[in-house]
This record gives structure tokens, sequence and C-alpha cells, in this order.
């Protein structure tokens, strides 16, 4: 088939959860002989906006389209792009998918699904997060205040420190574009048309109205695709309790690939006696994260008896200031901080740890982390909530804590140094779906939605 993949990035540029997912489910549909295309936004410093940038990576054809980061003043620009969503148009009509796979459109156009409906092109979309129906993905606000019930005003408070900051931009900018405009005005005029205006804006861009615009376009969008697709029971409960038919809506477990961990020498039956317990991070280093509450749970474990490795950095200069809290908050001697890593050597990071832990405040759907836990044959401490109770009850490999208190947090690394059949106790009692088994799914989810298009 030919099989065309969407989503918001892919490595070696983004290497996060989805992105990963991605790439693991090209490279096999590739090594079965499949023509996998891959449609991503890209930054490239030295190419042009809206250049289309063609790559090949593992056999994977993939094309690029350069975005330049921007300032947006009005809600919509960040979830839908007229000019993407022309230049995508163009670019389907001369590849003619078979089928289109949209895993994720943050940073592109939600408009993909209407081109790829206009050109009969059957589509499948997989939930990675909450995207579709809180602006921020992750309905977690800026306060660290998890959103158990999306209500349109409390989004619109939400992302007012965005709606203020772009407002202050597009008053600066119109400001000084009507001093060049309205030269040939007089002063009262421009002095009244001005805040005017500028009323407008703050009326429009600040309540729920396009809050409420926003949701139901985006629930309009995923609904235009053949069928959709959830990693956990969690992600597809949340997007019916928004709207979406629960017929509509499919479980389909992530697929992964246990070659790198094969390819490790096998983790032995470690000796509860042995000290130190190797504690270990992997992950994005930002608060919804919550590699903060790991590092301040970890003050209280006694030196000698743990250590603690963090791999990871921030998002750039939106985290710069709390990745640097982060490490000065540090004071014990056994955390470290290692930086950014390359996730084709996270078998080899895994193999380093006893004990991975995943500090999640937001309702994570369904962390490849703790999949990867799995393979490496290790015990996982998580919060206990969303996506990642789910798979704790789902693998038995995980020890959970009350979510955002880092005092539980404490309580559950201690455990590792103070009961000695935890160890065995936390085996994993089933192995993680392979993305063999994956693919096969996928394929048989492509040839329904084909076969119901052509019918």
């Amino acid at each position: 088939m030919r099989i065309l993949q969407v989503a918001h990035g892919y490595p070696p540029d983004q290497m996060a959860g989805a992105e990963v997912y991605t790439w693991t489910v090209s490279r096999e549909l590739a090594r079965r002989g499949h023509d996998v295309r891959v449609f991503v936004p890209v930054h490239r410093p030295g190419h042009a906006n809206l250049a289309l940038i063609d790559e090949e990576l593992d056999g994977v054809r993939v094309t690029r389209l350069n975005l330049v980061p921007g300032s947006p003043h009005r809600l919509r620009v960040t979830y839908t792009n007229p000019a993407v969503d022309e230049i995508f148009a163009r670019w389907l009509r001369e590849l003619a998918p078979e089928v289109m796979h949209v895993q994720h459109t943050v940073g592109l156009s939600t408009g993909v699904f209407e081109v790829a409906q206009a050109q009969r092109v059957p589509t499948l979309f997989t939930l990675h997060d909450f995207w579709f129906h809180c602006p921020r993905g992750q309905r977690f606000t800026p306060r660290h205040h998890l959103c158990e019930k999306v209500e349109p005003w409390r989004c619109a408070l939400c992302i007012g420190t965005w709606r203020a900051a772009w407002a202050r931009k597009w008053l600066t900018h119109y400001a000084r574009g009507r001093t060049v405009e309205t030269r040939g005005e007089g002063l009262a005029t421009r002095s009244l048309r001005f805040p005017l205006r500028a009323l407008r804006y703050v009326a429009d861009e600040t309540f729920r109205a396009p809050i409420l615009q926003r949701n139901d376009y985006m629930l309009a969008a995923m609904l235009r695709a053949d069928r959709i697709l959830a990693p956990s029971r969690f992600l597809m409960d949340r997007f019916v309790e928004q709207g979406v038919p629960a017929e509509r809506m499919h479980f389909s477990e992530y697929g992964m690939d246990d070659a790198p961990f094969r390819a490790v020498a096998a983790r032995k039956r470690r000796d509860p006696a042995t000290r130190p317990v190797r504690f270990g991070f992997v992950g994005t280093l930002m608060p919804t994260k919550g590699p903060d509450l790991l590092v301040r749970a970890f003050q209280s474990l006694p030196h000698g008896q743990a250590t603690l490795s963090v791999h990871g950095a921030g998002t750039g200069d939106k985290t710069a200031g709390y990745v640097a809290a982060l490490q000065a908050e540090n004071r014990h001697p056994g955390v470290t901080f290692h930086g950014r890593f390359d996730n084709r050597r996270i078998a080899e990071i895994l193999g380093s740890f006893d004990v991975l832990v995943v500090p999640s405040r937001w309702w994570e759907n369904a962390p490849l982390t703790v999949h990867e836990s799995v393979m490496a044959r290790m015990p996982v401490v998580l919060s206990d909530h969303g996506g990642m109770r789910e798979l704790a009850e789902r693998f038995g490999n995980a020890v959970g804590f009350r979510p955002d208190d880092p005092a539980d947090l404490a309580r559950a690394l201690r455990r590792f140094l103070e009961e000695p059949g935890i160890w065995d106790e936390l085996a994993p009692r089933r192995e993680v779906r392979s993305v063999r088994d994956d693919v096969d799914g996928l394929l048989g989810h492509y040839a329904d939605i084909v076969a119901a298009q052509r019918g």
C-alpha cells in the first residue's frame, strides 16, 4: 500500500513519545515493503518559510514542511493554517496515497483532515493526548491545575497568559502600522479607531467564544477521520466525554520495537541488599513531567544508599528557567543531570538504572517509557492517575504515588531501600505489544477504511 503518516514531528529533530511511535510504525511498514511517506512540520534555519524538505531516514521518505516560528495573534492560528492546508492539498494530490494515518496536527494544521476528505483519501487517526479539546494539549494549566473537567470559561483563563502576550505584540505592531497607514487622517480619527479595534480584539480573544469555536472545529475535524484509535481506555473515555461517539473509538495498544532491548545483556536478578539503588528519569524537563517532584523527593534519601540519573533537556527558552531552578534545588550528591539523549540509546540508558521513575503531573496517556521499563525487565515508580494507572494495572511492574506529592513519592522510593521482597513482587506479569502485532492491526484498519471508501 501507499501509506501516508502525518505527525507533528519526526526523528531526529523531535524524539518525544508520539514522534518515536510514528517512527517505529513507519519503519516496520517500510520493512514489509509498503510505500511509506511521512509529512511533518519542522523548523530548519536556512530554509524559506513553507519550503518542503525531502529526506530519507531508515528507508522511509520524509517530507518536512519548514514553518518559521511566529507569534500567532489569534487562537485560531494555533490549530488551523490555510497556507499549510493549501500546500498540503497540492502535495497530497501528487502523492495520491491509498490511506492517510494522522498521528498529530499540533504545529501543523488540523485542516489536513478536510483536505484528505475532499480528495477522498481514507483516514485513520490516532489520539496521543488532549490537543483536540485542550489548547495546551495536556489539560494542565501553568499554575499546575489538572483539569478534571473541561470548562470553556476556565480554558479562557488558562490561555490568558498566551493571549495577553500575543495581544501586546499585536497591539504594538498595529499601533506602529496605523501611524504609517493613517498619516492622511486626522488625529481624532486615529485616536478613536485604535482603542475601538483594541477593545474588539481583547473581547474576542479573552472570553469563551474562541474556546467554543475551537472545540467545535476540532471535534468536527477529528470526526472527518474514518476511524479513531486510542492507546488507552482512559483517553478514549475523556474524548467520549467531549462528544466523540463511543462507537467511533477503537482501543489500540502501542506496539514497541524490542530489538534494542534484545541487543543488550539480559538484566540479572537483583540482590536486594545491593547499594546504591539506581533510580532514573528519562524525558523532557518541564513541569508537567514532574522532574522537580522527583529531585525534591530524592533529597530525603540517605546519601550513599541511592543515586538518581536524570536524562533529558528542556524545550528551549520556555523551560530554561525551570531547568536552572531544578538543578539549583538539588543538594544531594547522588543526583546527576546527563542532559539530552538519543532515543536510540534508550535500552542502554535504562540498563544503567534499577528503577525508572515517571512522576508526571498531567494525565499521561500511555507513556512509552513505561512500556520500555517492561522490555528492560525493571520496576517503575509512577504517578497514580490517568493512563499511567491503567498501565500499572496492565503490566504489574509499578509502584504508584499520589500525584504532585513529593513526600509520597519519597515514600515510594524508600520502599526499594527497605523492602527486599519488592523486587520480585514487581516483575512484569505480561509483555508489551510488539510493533509487528501493532502493524498487523493497523493494516487491518487501513484495509477496512479503504474498502468502505470504495464500497
